[in-house]
């Protein structure tokens, strides 16, 4: 069955939405979580930018393949099911870059933790037995 350009249409302008709405939430919220995990100003503002922009261009090249996609439906159905794979993969996508993110501030908050512990004055860690 072939796929309609209403079809095509109607998934794009839904995923764009998407995109435009879950991109400006990571630009807010993400720009705090990276100040916390790296603490200055400009390397926060960068690499937001960075991830940001990273986001909406894998986010616009997912939706073009899965909005080419022919899935052998029509109408409704298609755009519906085109719709939702686009949305599970984005989802995916997003949790493993939180799941990135909690990595790198558990890990600076590990570092921070440890230089807090170590002995003032000596820059060699602790022997082990």
């Amino acid at each position: 069955m072939a796929a309609s350009t209403a079809s095509y249409v109607v998934t794009v302008v839904i995923g764009i939405i998407v995109v435009l709405v879950v991109g400006q939430l990571l630009r807010q919220l993400g720009h705090d979580f990276l100040r916390e995990v790296y603490g200055e100003r400009t390397v926060t503002t960068s690499l937001n930018a960075l991830l940001v922009t990273l986001f909406y261009l894998f986010a616009l090249g997912l939706l073009t393949l899965v909005s080419a996609a022919d899935l052998g439906l029509g109408g409704v159905q298609l755009v519906i099911t085109r719709t939702g794979i686009f949305l599970l993969v984005l989802g995916a996508v997003y949790a493993l870059t939180v799941l990135g993110l909690e990595a790198a501030r558990k890990r600076r908050r590990e570092e921070a933790l440890e230089d807090s512990i170590r002995p003032r004055g000596k820059d060699r860690r602790l022997p082990r037995n």
